[in-house]
């Protein structure tokens, strides 16, 4: 028989707590939701995304900025490992990202199509980040850098349309996700 040590679950409590805000941000960014995205970090977080760095409001005015131009947007989080520091009031996190994103072509975006087209930006990297404990608000994103390990951009010709019976998507709070409750 195995026992669970205090210590331990304690542990994956703490991982379970830092999951929860990786996944919060993506789901945030992908769901235009900034006010999820602001709550994952701390009031004095800074962020390093490459072409933004700065604080967490700063960032959410950039992404709002950034995501104006995107219509379709999913973060998919994969490979996270999570090490605490020994009163584990930190932790650092890995976690591997792959950003897949339809951006609009307006003028001056650096990541937008060519010639009024719409294109299919993927980028893959890795989210390493300080998380801290807080008495106040929990685990958040105490300093985040964004590792960027390719970026690729193409043509959304050979898009396959569905069908417009089909659900929709939406990049706010119409999505499907925020519907009510089914009565039970």
């Amino acid at each position: 028989m195995t026992y669970v040590h205090d210590g331990d679950l304690a542990a994956l409590l703490d991982e379970r707590s830092i999951n929860k805000v990786l996944h919060a941000y993506c789901q945030g960014v992908d769901r235009r939701d900034w006010t999820q995205v602001r709550a994952c970090y701390h009031d004095d977080a800074v962020d390093n995304h490459g072409a933004y760095v700065g604080g967490p409001d700063g960032l959410v005015d950039w992404l709002t900025r950034r995501h104006e131009h995107v219509l379709s947007s999913s973060h998919l989080l994969t490979n996270v490992s999570i090490r605490f520091n020994a009163d584990r009031t930190l932790a650092r996190s890995e976690s591997y990202y792959l950003s897949l994103q339809v951006v609009d072509a307006p003028d001056g975006d650096p990541f937008a199509g060519h010639q009024g087209c719409p294109v299919f930006v993927r980028v893959l990297g890795r989210y390493v980040d300080t998380h801290e404990r807080r008495e106040s608000a929990g685990w958040r994103i105490k300093v985040r850098t964004c590792i960027n390990d390719l970026m690729t951009r193409g043509a959304t010709d050979d898009f396959v349309p569905f069908a417009p019976t089909w659900p929709t998507p939406r990049r706010d709070r119409t999505d499907m996700l925020y519907d009510p409750w089914p009565e039970a």
